[in-house]
């Protein structure tokens, strides 16, 4: 009875893990009625055989697919042209085109940043100059400077902000969801409309890494603008979403100051 009786925990786990798409171990426990580490287990054998996935540290998803960016000829020249004349430099860059197919509005224009430690920006902008046309190096404002002209498709260098979510010199999705937020107004990459739809379109199809994206957001002292938008423009309080709030109440702490970051 007792086999039949763990048999049975351990397919209403699974049960629910195939119908949810984010969710925590706590939801799991409440559901289901078995201990912590009882869902643990569990939670580990689908794990292991690749039916859920870890959505960041605490956070499980049922979604299987993750974001693979088509990257462009500009992007991999910089990176090669960095690596190879500054192997110490510890530098990412990407370009605005990578989320062109996730959303209606057709762009013309792009940006692609280049991100380096301070004392490089200057070095560093000087140094891509000598290949191409309009680099700037961006300035501590949350407006463009009146000279910024999208129209060029410029090389934007800018500061790299310690603990970016990324893999090697490429930024992960959830760091460049949060970025696009910051410069969508600022330097007019896409109306408001358009970066929500690209939020749907995201999370329709790839998994996203929750406590990532919550941990980038709140150290670029976004996270409540983020959060609050998330709900009015997505739903963020639905199944799909439930995760998110419910990790944030773990690492946010209302005693925070979130104050706007300049840039």
């Amino acid at each position: 009875m007792e086999v039949r009786c763990d048999l049975n925990k351990r397919a209403l786990v699974k049960e629910y893990a195939e119908k949810h798409r984010y969710f925590i171990l706590e939801e799991v426990v409440k559901a289901v009625g078995i201990s912590n580490q009882l869902a643990k287990n569990y939670l580990q054998e689908l794990k292991k055989s690749e039916i859920i996935f870890s959505a960041g540290r605490g956070v499980y998803s049922s979604v299987a697919k993750e974001f693979r960016m088509d990257e462009k000829s500009r992007v991999v020249e910089i990176r090669q042209l960095l690596k190879k004349e500054y192997p110490d430099l510890d530098f990412l860059v990407w370009n605005t085109l990578y989320f062109q197919p996730y959303y209606h509005h057709q762009q013309t224009h792009n940006i692609t940043f280049v991100e380096v430690e301070a004392d490089a920006i200057r070095p560093i902008a000087d140094r891509i100059s000598r290949d191409y046309r309009f680099v700037m190096v961006e300035k501590a404002s949350r407006v463009a400077p009146k000279d910024f002209d999208i129209t060029r498709d410029p090389i934007v260098v800018r500061l790299l902000i310690k603990g970016s979510p990324r893999k090697g010199h490429t930024p992960t999705l959830e760091k460049m969801l949060v970025d696009l937020f910051v410069i969508k107004d600022k330097y007019l990459t896409m109306p408001d409309n358009d970066y929500w739809e690209l939020w749907r379109s995201i999370d329709g199809l790839f998994r996203i890494n929750v406590s990532a994206l919550i941990t980038y957001a709140k150290s670029r002292r976004y996270f409540r603008d983020i959060i609050s938008q998330l709900i009015d423009n997505i739903g963020l309080n639905n199944v799909t979403f439930g995760a998110y709030i419910k990790y944030a109440g773990k690492v946010i702490s209302n005693k925070d100051v979130y104050d706007k970051a300049d840039t």
